[in-house]
């Protein structure tokens, strides 16, 4: 049996409720100088970033040990950072109109981040927090005014090259959790939209120099970008497989002005 399976980039399927707001979270790695960084951040405000009002960023950094055997805390320090972050969620919960955007972690510090309507009181109710249930941690508050949430915007937010891994890391792990055997070739259809003809068939033109087949060409209701493109071709789905061919097909969408949209495909199932 074939079971549909579409996803499209920057789709991000990590999501919950809280506080009768829909949220969209998700976590990445990164390589930095000195090791590798792990963020965690709420994906669905940048559509609404900057927010009116938020103007000041609230962040507390917390201390943890680097081992020879992981960048990043494990085992109970984990945990105990987990709820040290829950607790201090609750406590801006009660004490500032806040966002809390998302963490940070490099080099032995945990960092989580908010934008606050006024951070004049909140220093003093995370001290008391800490002084009464995380004595031993060793932490730092810091405010500063960010009205354009610039760290939020071109510090958390991963740009197009990490949103694609994101994507496709996603993807996998969903059609791998369905039974799929993804070193298997099978159909995978791809859409990719322009503002003008000409440039949409410039691009058609090039995808069936890659062995695309082009499905259709069609107006769709987008004020940006209304001819869309849908082709396909045979793939196996790996993560080192659907990189190389979402790189390259973006890379070849931008030469013509473009914007890739993501693929779709079905799940095949492994051979008992």
């Amino acid at each position: 049996m074939k079971l549909a399976f579409r996803i499209f980039l920057f789709f991000f399927v990590v999501s919950f409720t809280h506080a009768q707001e829909p949220q969209i979270w998700n976590t990445y790695q990164a390589k930095q100088e000195q090791g590798v960084s792990s963020t965690n951040l709420r994906m669905d405000l940048i559509e609404k970033a900057p927010i009116n009002g938020y103007d000041f960023l609230f962040y507390i950094k917390i201390k943890y040990r680097v081992t020879k055997e992981s960048d990043f805390p494990i085992g109970n320090k984990l945990k105990k950072l987990y709820r040290i972050k829950d607790e201090i969620y609750d406590k801006m919960q009660s004490v500032s109109e806040s966002y809390y955007v998302g963490s940070f972690m490099y080099d032995g510090s945990r960092f989580e981040y908010y934008y606050v309507k006024d951070a004049s009181d909140i220093e003093r109710h995370i001290d008391k927090l800490f002084r009464n249930k995380f004595r031993g941690e060793k932490y730092e508050v810091y405010v500063k005014s960010d009205p354009a949430w610039d760290l939020y915007v071109n510090f958390l937010y991963p740009n197009d090259e990490i949103r694609n891994f994101m994507s496709n890391r996603d993807t996998v792990i969903q059609l791998k959790n369905a039974g799929d055997d993804v070193v298997k070739p099978r159909k995978i259809e791809h859409y990719a939209t322009f503002s003008t003809i000409n440039e949409m068939n410039l691009f058609a033109d090039a995808v069936e120099k890659l062995s695309y087949t082009v499905a259709y060409k069609k107006i769709i209701k987008n004020d940006k970008f209304p001819h869309e493109v849908k082709f396909y071709r045979d793939n196996s789905v790996t993560l080192d497989n659907t990189m190389k061919f979402t790189t390259e097909l973006i890379n070849l969408a931008k030469e013509m002005n473009g914007n890739y949209d993501g693929w779709e495909t079905f799940v095949v199932k492994k051979k008992k």
